[in-house]
């Protein structure tokens, strides 16, 4: 046992765990102990991430819309390491534009990525941590599952859809002592976030300035967030700090949602 460690020697499926807050949670989890499998689409960014994190880190390749390929990945981690503990919830993905020019093949990348997901791999991990009567499910939502966004519908109705589905697990799953909570970030200059500025300065045919400006004016602190920011939150959860908590959705976001 790795002694002094918050969560030594649990197991943490990271999905998305490649790049961006997903990566920022992995290398937070394995400095207090925990082993973790970096899940990730992108399977040699997987690699690299994870062999940076040093030997209790393994990536797998996944596509978390795929119900076999994630029973797969649990089933594996499962095999690796005896069992799960945390299961974080962190893929996703951004696509902008108005209502009236979205099509539905859109629709339906943004909503599969973001929320059929998190059911698929809170599903798959469901019978390992009934079994043990303990677990944790972080899912990273977001702000924009709080309040709305133009040009962001598809999102804002996916992680919207993400905390309902949170408190609604929560519910079912607090008797066999499995705690589920949601992040909820702010404006992250992560690759993702980035890209969602980008498209949305392309769909409302305005320079990417004035949507930088709109986006840094936003929070009462002025500034953005960060990656480890939302390492640390997830980090509290998932750890015995956090051990009554349960159907919440926390807002790491400078005060631009203030409930």
């Amino acid at each position: 046992m790795t002694i002094g460690k918050r969560l030594a020697d649990r197991v943490a499926i990271i999905t998305g765990g490649a790049a961006g807050i997903g990566a920022a949670i992995a290398h937070a989890f394995c400095d207090e102990g925990a082993r973790v499998v970096v899940a990730d689409r992108d399977e040699d960014s997987a690699k690299r991430t994870a062999s940076t994190l040093g030997a209790n880190a393994i990536a797998m390749a996944v596509d978390v819309t795929n119900e076999d390929q994630v029973r797969r990945v649990v089933a594996d981690a499962v095999a690796r390491f005896g069992r799960i503990d945390i299961l974080v919830n962190n893929a996703g993905i951004m696509r902008k534009a108005y209502v009236k020019d979205m099509t539905e093949q859109l629709w339906n990348a943004v909503v599969d990525v973001n929320l059929k997901a998190t059911f698929l791999c809170s599903k798959a991990v469901l019978p390992a941590m009934i079994e043990r009567r303990s677990g944790r499910i972080i899912n990273i939502a977001s702000i924009a599952g709080k309040i709305g966004e133009p040009t962001a519908s598809a999102y804002s109705a996916a992680k919207w859809g993400v905390i309902g589905f949170t408190r609604s697990l929560a519910l079912e799953v607090a008797q066999h002592e499995i705690l589920v909570n949601a992040i909820c970030p702010g404006p992250i200059p992560t690759a993702l976030g980035q890209q969602g500025w980008r498209d949305g300065a392309q769909v409302e045919g305005v320079d990417l300035d004035r949507i930088m400006a709109r986006v840094g004016s936003r929070s009462p602190l002025r500034r953005l967030g960060t990656v480890e920011q939302v390492a640390k939150m997830a980090l509290f959860i998932a750890s015995d700090d956090c051990d009554f908590t349960t159907g919440s959705a926390f807002n790491v976001d400078g005060g631009i949602v203030m409930n």
